[in-house]
């Protein structure tokens, strides 16, 4: 279960918690920004980051330019119905915000974060959700794709009409039904494999010198910025 950057740079190899930390840290510090000043002085950093993935800059850009098409909205509202100045401050911020997330957390995998979560002692439970969310979302994207691909090929043309209308509820209708059943089958699978609500996990994280090197670094980026616009 990858992430798009996973193994393509050397933040890959930072051990997953303290990436958490680090992005949820400068997350918090920018979202409590009050200035557009205080949310610009993160963009250096964010491009140090850049850097190690100069190859994948248009992968990159994808990713963030998807992101941003849903805070086109907000911006949009705010220049014509309220502050333009606000509009620009919650873009720059979002946009911040989702780049450290790509920068820091999609360099690993899905269960490199989920264990490193767990060692931040996120619930159990909840951790389980997402492991299951994040894993089936893909085979019912595909069991959807299936059964569109089915109706195309019985003469399906979808119109603005009520014949329309009615084949997509069946649709969404059949998805929702052959997930409940996928998941009642994989939930005997676990039953028969000995599942107890435990994942054994038998790589553990080890704290190398690197981690260290990069917590001081950015935390002394933090703190300068701290000290010189935030206090």
């Amino acid at each position: 279960m990858e992430t798009p950057f996973n193994g393509t740079v050397f933040l890959s190899k930072i051990d997953p918690r303290v990436k958490i930390v680090t992005f949820l840290i400068l997350a918090w510090t920018i979202a409590v920004s009050s200035n557009l000043i205080q949310v610009l002085v993160f963009l250096p950093l964010a491009l140090l980051l850049f850097l190690p993935l100069l190859k994948e800059a248009a992968k990159f850009v994808k990713y963030l330019l998807f992101a941003d098409l849903f805070l086109l909205f907000v911006v949009v509202t705010q220049f014509l119905f309220g502050s333009p100045y606000l509009g620009i401050l919650i873009f720059a911020k979002s946009t911040l915000i989702v780049s450290f997330s790509l920068l820091l957390l999609s360099t690993s995998s899905i269960f490199d974060l989920l264990h490193a979560l767990h060692h931040l002692k996120v619930p159990n439970k909840l951790l389980q959700l997402l492991f299951f969310f994040y894993r089936y979302l893909f085979t019912v994207h595909e069991q959807y794709k299936l059964s569109l691909k089915s109706a195309y090929s019985r003469g399906f043309v979808p119109k603005t009409s009520r014949q329309t209308y009615k084949a997509y509820a069946y649709l969404l209708g059949n998805l929702l039904l052959k997930s409940y059943f996928k998941s009642e089958r994989v939930y005997r699978a676990l039953l028969s494999r000995g599942f107890n609500g435990y994942f054994p996990v038998f790589h553990h994280f080890e704290i190398k010198p690197s981690d260290v090197i990069f917590s001081l670094l950015v935390s002394l980026y933090w703190g300068i910025v701290l000290w010189k616009f935030y206090l």
